[in-house]
């Protein structure tokens, strides 16, 4: 067995270098901003009157950001990212239920409106059509 002297190369080694840097940078910045945006959404969903129309999401929502945050305490920053995210979305769902439940319900409150008012337009006018 003969082993042949190879030269150096510095590009081999930085290339070398660069990828075992950028493999052991993944997943370790905080996803702060991601948690900061789950936050938000959640308050937003709370104005919204999401405990009352969507019950579930909130809860769902409120259990993934806690989630998020032991996950970001224990460094495991890609979890607590996507546990953040999945927080944000539970959060835009139950506040998007809640618009959608007022407008129905607003909605029904103005049928009710109309069938009174044809109601009334229809008795007055049976009294004028018999004459």
């Amino acid at each position: 067995m003969t082993h042949e002297y190879q030269p150096f190369k510095p590009f081999k080694a930085l290339l070398l270098l660069s990828a075992v840097s950028m493999l052991g940078g993944c997943g370790g910045h905080p996803p702060i901003d991601k948690i900061s945006a789950a936050e938000q959404a959640l308050n937003q969903a709370n104005l919204t009157e999401g405990d009352t129309y969507a019950p579930l999401e909130m809860r769902v929502a409120q259990d993934k950001l806690n989630q998020a945050k032991a996950a970001m305490n224990n460094e495991e920053y890609e979890k607590a990212a996507a546990l953040a995210d999945e927080a944000s979305v539970n959060a835009e769902l139950a506040a998007v239920k809640a618009d959608s439940a007022r407008t129905t319900n607003k909605l029904d409150g103005l049928k009710r409106s109309i069938d009174s008012l044809r109601h009334e337009l229809g008795m007055k006018m049976q009294p004028s059509q018999q004459k």
